[in-house]
């Protein structure tokens, strides 16, 4: 699942206000030591020149207050002597030295006039303490900002992500259609001006592309019937003269029947182009009429197809509640593809709710199995573009037909040993 953008720009600016925060306690905890230990070591400095002075001048005394320690230790002398935190220093010598609850910061030096030794301890245990109470309040202080951080952070991503939000409804709730209604554009910020304005020209766009579209459909309709007209009144008047022979009758027949079959196809092709249905062309049909009727027509205008389509039926009498027209072109189709890619054998089965088409020929492109094998099939609405470049018309016009049948699409196999199409019909009676 994508994360929403409002949390990923919270987590942002949440971990730059931590980062931020971090980076200014590290500082000041820098600088307070740093300052400590500038004050200690340069007080401490001054406090040696200023007992050295005395020991040259001989009025030096041993101190020892509850803050400062100071001992001369002169050459030669044991340093048993002096206190244990003093001896076995390496001068000059200034560190920090824990001692039980006490700290120390012990400063040694090696004097030559008068020759000896120097060392000074001044107790910073009350100072030390203070720093650990300072170290408290900073944590505080850090905690309390991340707090602030929190809330900044995900009060600031609403408030940045909001017109973003307003923009993505407005989106979604755009309609394709003839007639759709334009977003938006009173935006403060201007990027969000321009993706709008630029939103609303697509809108235009495709609006002019429907309109042009549904006119093409139109005048398509009107220059297809056209034809059909003329050849359906030249038919007529053919037989009312009475002047033709039984086998020109025949003839006919079949020219008559073949030209209904063109209405009709050409009536399904522009209801398939316009995404509309009739119900009015909802009937009941037998199934296998239908598919031995095709396979009649598919013979007679190539005789070559003759005696190669082989019908297994179990079900004689399934019957269906469908548009007569979608389902013979749905078959017609199969059936011209199964027999375009084989010059062998074309096997038709029509078992329980199942309609098998089978050739044996080399098997489609893997490209054309994979979309058309697919659990839910791209319509014409979704595909993309240039899709069904790689699919032949008639497996576009099978895949349509399915769709507004409301029927299943299967490819059971395609391989070396041929194609098998698997059509699962739905609204038996």
């Amino acid at each position: 699942m994508k994360s929403s953008l409002t949390q990923r720009l919270a987590r942002t600016l949440f971990f730059l206000i931590a980062a931020t925060t971090a980076t200014s306690m590290i500082i000041v905890e820098v600088f307070v030591y740093d300052v400590e230990d500038t004050i200690l070591d340069l007080e401490l400095k001054a406090e040696a020149e200023y007992f050295t002075e005395k020991l040259r001048e001989g009025r030096f005394q041993p101190i020892k207050t509850a803050q400062l320690e100071v001992v001369f230790l002169p050459e030669g002398e044991a340093e048993a002597l002096l206190p244990e935190y003093f001896r076995s220093r390496h001068l000059p010598f200034s560190q920090e030295v824990e001692i039980g609850q006490t700290t120390l910061l012990i400063v040694g030096e090696q004097l030559e006039s008068p020759d000896g030794k120097l060392f000074l301890a001044q107790d910073i245990t009350i100072m030390e303490n203070r720093e650990a109470l300072v170290q408290l309040a900073l944590a505080g202080v850090a905690g309390f900002m991340l707090l602030i951080g929190f809330i900044v952070a995900r009060s600031g991503a609403g408030y940045l992500i909001r017109p973003f939000k307003k923009l993505t409804r407005e989106v979604l709730n755009t309609t394709p259609g003839s007639s759709m209604l334009q977003i938006t554009t009173d935006y403060r910020d201007r990027e969000f001006c321009d993706i709008a304005q630029a939103f609303n020209r697509f809108l235009s766009e495709l609006e002019h592309h429907i309109e042009r579209e549904k006119s093409f459909v139109k005048l398509a309709s009107h220059e297809l019937r056209t034809p059909l007209a003329v050849m359906s009144g030249a038919l007529n008047v053919l037989e009312q003269r009475q002047s033709l022979s039984a086998a020109d009758q025949k003839t006919l027949a079949r020219i008559r029947r073949a030209m209904q079959t063109m209405r009709d196809d050409t009536e399904v092709l522009l209801e398939l182009a316009r995404s509309e249905a009739t119900e009015s062309d909802v009937r009941t049909i037998v199934l296998q009429e239908v598919v031995q009727n095709t396979i009649d027509d598919l013979e007679h205008g190539q005789p070559d197809h003759a005696g190669r389509i082989t019908v297994y039926n179990n079900s004689p009498g399934l019957r269906v509640t469908t548009h007569p027209a979608l389902v013979r072109m749905l078959v017609r189709n199969l059936l011209q593809n199964a027999l375009r890619h084989t010059r062998a054998e074309v096997e038709v089965r029509m078992i329980e709710n199942r309609i098998s088409v089978r050739d044996f020929g080399s098997g489609l492109p893997i490209k054309v199995t994979e979309r058309l094998s697919s659990v839910v099939a791209p319509s014409a609405n979704n595909s993309k573009p240039g899709e069904f470049s790689s699919a032949t018309f008639g497996l576009l016009i099978v895949r349509l037909v399915c769709e507004r049948l409301g029927w299943d699409l299967e490819i059971a196999q395609s391989d070396n040993e041929g194609t098998e199409f698997l059509i699962h019909v739905h609204n038996f009676v």
